[in-house]
This record gives C-alpha cells, sequence and structure tokens, in this order.
C-alpha cells in the first residue's frame, strides 16, 4: 500500500506558473512520467500519470482526478485544494481508495510553486506516512518531488508533466 501512498504524492504535485496564486494555472490534462519508492529506502519505481485538474474560480478551488500506472497495477486519485483569498495558505483533502483513503493536507502556493505536506497510517502496516511535496512550473512542463518529511534529504518521488 506504500506505492499507492508515492502516487498520492504524485498527483498532487501538479504546479503552477509564477503567479501569487498558482492553483489557477493548474487546470488542464497532464501527463507525466518518472519514478516513485514506496519507503525512504525501497528501490525507485517507474510511474506513469494521467491527472485531469479543474479550477473553480469561485471557491479557489482546485479539483483533481487521474490514474496512475506502476509496474503490474494502476491506481486511481482524486482530491481538492483550496487556496485561501488573500493569503497563500492551501489546505485540501486526497482520497485514494487503494492505499490511504482520505487524508488531509496543507501548505502554500507563492511566486509559481505549491507545496504542501500530508501525513497518514498506512492502513495495512499502521507505519505513520509524512512527505513534503513541491510542485514547479515551467511553461507547459511540471517538475515535481517530493521528499520524506523525517530527512528531506531522502527523495520520494520525481516525475515531470506535459499538458
Amino acid at each position: 500500500m506504500k506505492l499507492a501512498n508515492a502516487a498520492l504524492t504524485i498527483t498532487l504535485m501538479i504546479a503552477a506558473p509564477a503567479t501569487a496564486q498558482p492553483l489557477a494555472d493548474m487546470g488542464g490534462t497532464w501527463r507525466g512520467s518518472g519514478w516513485a519508492r514506496q519507503t525512504p529506502d525501497g528501490p525507485q519505481e517507474t510511474i506513469r500519470c494521467r491527472i485531469t485538474n479543474t479550477y473553480d474560480t469561485a471557491t479557489l478551488t482546485l479539483s483533481v482526478k487521474g490514474q496512475c500506472a506502476v509496474p503490474g497495477r494502476k491506481l486511481t486519485l482524486s482530491g481538492t485544494l483550496v487556496g485561501q483569498d488573500g493569503s497563500e495558505k492551501i489546505t485540501g483533502r486526497w482520497s485514494n481508495p487503494d492505499g490511504l483513503g482520505r487524508t488531509k493536507v496543507s501548505g502554500v502556493q507563492r511566486d509559481g510553486l505549491v507545496a504542501f505536506t500530508f501525513r497518514a497510517k498506512d492502513p495495512a502496516t499502521g507505519d505513520d506516512l509524512a512527505q513534503n511535496i513541491v510542485w514547479r512550473l515551467f511553461g507547459d512542463t511540471l517538475r515535481l518531488r517530493a521528499t520524506d518529511r523525517a530527512d528531506p534529504a531522502i527523495k520520494m518521488s520525481e516525475i515531470e508533466f506535459t499538458r
């Protein structure tokens, strides 16, 4: 189930151009590939994702739906990230029925990046899972990186998306 958690992290990593509130720039369909690992000491696994984002300007909400594939299985993902008018703060919820279930996320959006954290218990093992996620957009290319929250020097995933 930890691989499903890595897919959660990856799916959440769709970034935006340099604006004060980048969530608004994250709409559209994204395809990406790269690698992810289940645990800090686990092997890197190839991952591919397709994500469709819809941004609602009235509620400052980005809705994310998609699917990621790792060797031997597919993971369905969905979530919401909500901006706050006049603030860099973002909050949200994520759902991954193949792994974590539902979990809260929180972070900031500023100057072309979205950064947030999540913490959850792996339902299969009871392990505490926590990661830092940063999304950056360069034109129509998005680069995402996740690190282990206990040791940010440990990379958990790197994926490059295009629209």
